[in-house]
């Protein structure tokens, strides 16, 4: 892997699958986390990239039916199992993988939402460069966000 990085927080709400946390993180992102995002896709576009620009809207409020193979927001779920979720793609610059990991120790749980990409060009690498800082930002604070309103 070229990079990674993880995040993890106490799960209040223990009888949470991992879909259903998910969702709860990525369900409900902030309408500028929304508008960088769009931004991000016009580029990549530009570049020659793929970016899914028609994805189905789903309600913050119900978790949608997390599938193999299935686009859900801006990812396609790669693997699906109560402990843990699996979204990403692949594409010419880079391929990426985002979990969801529902883990327990010492009668707490947890989840982790951990990010792994795989560069393959230089494309990817200027790409990399340039959502690095972005995503230290705002990756943590969607886990901390979804922890403290209480959908986790």
């Amino acid at each position: 892997m070229d990079f990674a990085d993880a995040y993890e927080v106490h799960l209040s709400k223990p009888q949470l699958d991992a879909s259903a946390a998910y969702w709860a993180v990525f369900g409900v992102e902030p309408v500028w986390v929304r508008w960088l995002m769009c931004l991000r896709g016009h580029i990549a576009v530009l570049l020659g990239l793929t970016h899914p620009f028609d994805t189905t809207k789903h309600s913050a409020d119900v978790v949608p039916v997390l599938q193999l193979g299935v686009r859900v927001g801006a990812f396609t779920v790669q693997t699906v199992s109560p402990n843990e979720v699996i979204v990403g793609d692949d594409d010419k610059h880079l391929n990426f993988r985002i979990s969801c990991l529902k883990t327990a120790s010492g009668g707490r749980t947890y989840i982790t939402i951990s990010t792994a990409v795989e560069i393959h060009n230089t494309l990817g690498r200027i790409y990399m460069f340039v959502v690095k800082p972005f995503h230290r930002f705002i990756a943590p604070l969607m886990v901390q966000r979804a922890s403290s309103e209480g959908r986790l």
